[in-house]
């Protein structure tokens, strides 16, 4: 029954992505056929760049190394040795930067050296280096196994902070010949670092300071659209591991073929790639997100990770605990010999640490930001972008990060690398877990409730669920309005929402019932045939039976008589064997009593012979 439902599960999956793929086929035809065919493969190029290579059309140079971890996975760093002018490193200490979720080191140099953190680092005179974390595009390597096996994709934010940094920054520190480096960690590559403090410890002294950008670590609180799909994450989660191994969202050559198409038009890169994909995950800036980039974005990401690393996030979200990797109260008791996973020891990091967040990202909420910041020892300073409507993509892509944020990591850098600074902040203490965080006075949010529907197996929130509850999802993952003009715009942009996603949802309603009539009429088919087969089977058995009965007789009867035969071949055999053997016996006596009679009579004249010879003797003594 379980192998029937799964399978059922990749049918209806299937049959839905054909459906949607339908619906984008039109559009995909209008743009390319409006589109000169040169232009659109040069497109396809552009967005199909390496970081190596848009490193170096910006004017840099670039070096590739590889890092083999504990556990076997081999990483790729990318490395800017030098600035654009060709000046080596005049800083003490490397920076080593981590991407977020499903990214890449291609993340931080798409949109150019204007906005590219790395590369304005680089001419700040640092050596800078780029992590790229086992299993994206370019870290699916492994000194035993492939990426296409199970067990490669067997892990979770837990084993790139044990394994993957750790590996890293002693490849980079033997490099560049120094004991310290700084690290610049983005959303996920914040709370890897967090993880990597509190499991291995012994490298805390080997960082300089860290600059968390969109910090994660706590997730209850979010906002995004992800917080409606992590109910049903472990769910999708097995249907990952059944379906793809545990490979999740990988890059591909049709995501790229839609970043140079469908996300290159104003209207659908408006409509589809911001609003769909960025918007409902990591908020709306409608002023300073650079929507020129968004082609260049989808060319590169999502760039996989795995299902297990996936539903870790999902975990933070519904427990509101940073804690390592949840596989169930059973296996918990295996892994940890505890039915819940223990939590890691935030309070035991020991590394100056600064924490710059959006006060408008819907993804990394403020309130869960200051909760990370009380329990973090050593924190420098923690302090908003200085524009309210940063949200979590503006932290690579905004229109204004080169002074929202590059110009105040550089700022802290210069400090920070100094060879006698020292941290001189709060004393190495922490609030406790469960204390009152003091947060900006913000209105309140409403929180949903899933309620799947009763009596059947959910493995995503249902197309129904989504129809009434659209308005509330919409006005959830809303950024907030800072003044007056704020209010039209965004409600422009929530009737937007209210448009794109009420048509998807009911073009998603229609095929669903459409599928549904497809396959019962199908499983009808199915049946008939099933049946005829069966009638069929069972009158070829019966004749079967009757030929294998006679068969069995006629072999009967043959067996009988050759036993017979036997029977009177072995008796005739014996008999003939013991007359022989009787003829044999008398022929041996006679033979052996000839034999002793004529021995007896050559013993007498031997011994005849030896008497007279004697005699002769003794007469010739006399």
């Amino acid at each position: 029954m379980k192998n029937i439902k799964i399978s059922f599960l990749r049918s209806s999956i299937a049959v839905k992505h054909l459906f949607v793929n339908l619906l984008l086929t039109p559009i995909i035809i209008t743009l390319t056929t409006n589109t000169p065919t040169s232009s659109a493969m040069n497109l396809f190029e552009n967005y199909s760049l390496s970081t190596v290579e848009m490193i170096r059309d910006n004017g840099y140079e670039v070096e590739v190394h590889h890092v083999i971890t504990a556990d076997g996975y081999i990483l790729e760093l990318h490395r800017i040795p030098r600035s654009k002018a060709g000046q080596e490193p005049t800083r003490n200490h490397p920076v080593f930067i981590h991407h977020g979720i499903l990214g890449t080191s291609a993340d931080w140099v798409l949109a150019g050296a204007a906005m590219s953190l790395p590369m304005q680092l680089a001419d700040a005179g640092y050596d800078v280096w780029l992590a790229n974390c086992r299993g994206n595009t370019y870290s699916r390597k492994h000194i035993s196994m492939t990426y296409k096996q199970k067990a490669f994709w067997n892990f979770s934010l837990h084993e790139v902070g044990k394994y993957d940094l750790p590996a890293s920054i002693d490849y980079i520190l033997a490099i560049a010949n120094t004991s310290q480096l700084h690290y610049i960690g983005y959303s996920m590559g914040s709370c890897v670092f967090f993880i990597m403090g509190s499991e291995r410890p012994e490298y805390q002294p080997k960082i300089r300071s860290q600059i968390s950008l969109a910090p994660v670590a706590f997730l209850s609180n979010t906002r995004s659209s992800l917080r409606f799909m992590a109910p049903y994450a472990k769910m999708l989660n097995i249907v990952y591991q059944r379906m793809w191994k545990g490979m999740f969202m990988p890059q591909s050559n049709m995501q790229k073929f839609l970043a140079s198409t469908i996300c290159r038009e104003r209207i659908t890169q408006r409509m589809i790639c911001e609003k769909c994909i960025i918007f409902s995950v990591c908020g709306s800036d409608p002023y300073h997100f650079d929507t020129k980039l968004i082609p260049l974005i989808m060319g590169h990401f999502p760039a996989g990770t795995s299902a297990n690393l996936a539903a870790h996030f999902a975990q933070f979200i519904l427990k509101d605990t940073f804690g390592q990797y949840d596989y169930g109260r059973a296996m918990n008791l295996r892994h940890y010999n505890s039915t819940e996973p223990p939590t890691y020891d935030l309070k035991s990091i020991r590394v100056p640490i600064t924490l710059i967040y959006g006060e408008n990202d819907i993804l990394a909420d403020t309130t869960d930001v200051m909760k990370l910041k009380a329990q973090l020892p050593m924190v420098v300073d923690a302090f908003p972008a200085k524009s309210p409507y940063f949200n979590h993509v503006d932290f690579l892509w905004s229109s204004r990060v080169a002074e929202q944020i590059n110009d105040p990591v550089k700022e802290i850098l210069q400090k920070t690398d100094d060879l006698g600074w020292t941290y001189t902040g709060p004393a190495a203490t922490a609030t406790a877990v469960d204390a009152v965080v003091p947060v900006v006075s913000q209105p309140p949010i409403q929180i949903l409730q899933l309620n799947p529907l009763s009596g059947t197996v959910n493995l995503a929130p249902s197309l129904e669920f989504f129809a009434e509850n659209l308005d509330a999802i919409i006005a959830s993952t809303m950024p907030r309005p800072v003044d007056e003009r704020d209010v039209a715009v965004f409600e422009l942009e929530r009737e937007q929402q209210r448009l794109l996603f009420g048509g998807v949802i009911r073009f998603a309603q229609a095929a669903e019932k459409k599928y549904g009539q497809l396959r019962e009429e199908i499983t009808n088919e199915i049946s008939g045939w099933a049946d005829d087969v069966a009638t069929g089977a069972e009158s070829r058995v019966k004749q079967t039976a009757v030929l294998v009965n006679g068969k069995i007789a006629f072999a009967g009867h043959s067996v009988a008589g050759a036993v017979g035969k036997a029977e009177h071949f072995v008796v005739g055999g014996v008999g003939k064997a013991e007359q022989t053997v009787v003829v044999g016996i008398g022929k041996a006596q006679n033979y052996v009593s000839y034999g002793l009679n004529k021995a007896d009579r050559a013993v007498n004249g031997a011994l005849n012979a030896t008497v007279g010879r004697v005699g002769r003797v003794l007469w010739f003594w006399k």
